[in-house]
């Protein structure tokens, strides 16, 4: 990776080293919101719809924060940037901590975390770990940076579980939020930075510049905006309300969270080793088969009902887990492949604000069609949907990228 430096580790080396540790933090906190989501429906009383309201605010300040990011992030540089996204999620759960009502944690949790989440999430890191790298690294270097998602899910889901067990949700929330101010703010502020020069395309001057505008004009951007949109909704319909599913079936809390935990673990496997098939194969290739091992893990919870037991929950996790590993990732590296060269701050930021726009709707419909009709089959058909959408959409920008 390029370039190199003084320093004891090549410095992008180390800025993929850091943004995998923060994510690591980042989006293990984010995903323990499947444990609140079922504390909330199951002790606090309230529906699903307004539960999965919560977090769909919050993806929802994740849609309008990531893009303005990754803005400012192409002209102030990660570190000022990503310090007010940190210390807005702190803020987040810290007053999450106090909340005694529903519009307590819409407006901390849903607003002041979603934009932290937002500031700092997988759009905005994406375009600092593809700043330092060439093409032939890039989806090996964003796949490891984002299996943090991965590890964080297997640490902090199990994690949080015991912590409100401990000291209520409220009390977890606390913890996590100190967690923000003494672990990820230095980590974020201190150890990573603006890549040396501006990417370009081979054979293109150094200063090259595309105004956003003409973005507007090409096909294969809105399609890329449709990638965006499609790729995180189901997987997030399934991290929200996964838990509070299996156990409608019968599957007691811990067990869930400990299968979560392990789809956490393999998931960080899989995003190392598809983003080494679309180095090596493409994109497309990739994140084909990502889709379809998100599909398969959409008809494990369909036949859990009926079958019952924890065994279909293992191949549930090794199938959510391929799926997982390749929608943000591919969609990032894919992202910065079409417009390199054109402000990585500014397109990815954008992926990241479709990512939070499609995690937002995503989960609150699921949970709206399980209100209304009392089952989730309607929730995994539009999870199935959503899945078929974003697969014609990757091919289409890169049939056109060739």
């Amino acid at each position: 990776m390029t370039p190199q430096t003084d320093d004891p580790l090549p410095s992008a080396a180390r800025i993929v080293i850091v943004c995998t540790l923060s994510i690591f933090i980042i989006f293990g906190i984010r995903f323990s919101f499947s444990v609140f989501f079922a504390e909330f429906v199951l002790v606090e009383g309230w529906s699903n719809e307004a539960s999965a309201a919560i977090f769909s605010l919050s993806m929802l300040c994740v849609a309008v924060s990531a893009p303005l990011s990754g803005i400012a992030i192409d002209r102030y540089g990660p570190r000022p940037v990503f310090g007010l996204g940190v210390l807005l999620m702190a803020a987040g759960l810290a007053l999450s901590s106090r909340a005694n009502t529903l519009t307590d944690l819409l407006l901390a949790y849903g607003i002041l975390d979603g934009c932290g989440v937002g500031i700092t999430g997988l759009g905005p890191v994406a375009s600092i770990v593809a700043g330092w790298t060439t093409p032939r690294q890039r989806g090996r270097a964003i796949g490891i940076a984002f299996a943090g998602t991965g590890l964080g899910s297997l640490v902090f889901v199990p994690l949080t579980n015991l912590l409100i067990m401990l000291f209520d949700w409220r009390g977890a929330y606390l913890v996590l939020s100190l967690i923000c101010v003494f672990v990820v703010l230095p980590l974020m502020v201190i150890g990573l930075e603006k890549p040396p020069a501006s990417p370009r395309r081979p054979g293109s001057p150094l200063t090259q510049r595309v105004a956003w505008r003409n973005f507007l004009r090409q096909p294969k951007f809105w399609a890329l905006v449709l990638v965006g949109l499609t790729a995180m909704g189901p997987v997030r319909s399934l991290t929200v309300h996964q838990i509070a599913y299996m156990q409608s079936t019968g599957i007691e809390r811990a067990t869930a969270a400990n299968v979560v935990g392990l789809a956490g673990l393999l998931t960080s496997i899989f995003f190392i080793a598809m983003g080494w098939i679309s180095d090596r194969f493409g994109r497309s290739a990739a994140f084909t088969l990502g889709a379809c091992g998100l599909l398969g893990a959409v008809c494990m919870l369909a036949l859990l009902p009926a079958i019952g037991g924890t065994l279909i929950l293992l191949p549930y996790a090794l199938f959510f887990a391929i799926g997982e590993g390749t929608r943000s990732s591919q969609t990032t590296a894919l992202a910065s492949d079409v417009f390199y060269g054109q402000g990585l701050g500014f397109i990815n930021g954008l992926m990241g604000g479709m990512f939070g726009l499609g995690a937002a709707l995503g989960p609150w419909i699921v949970g709206r069609l399980r209100d209304e009709t009392g089952t989730y089959d309607g929730g995994l058909m539009l999870v199935a949907l959503m899945v078929l959408v974003s697969v014609g959409a990757f091919w289409f920008v890169t049939r056109r990228q060739e």
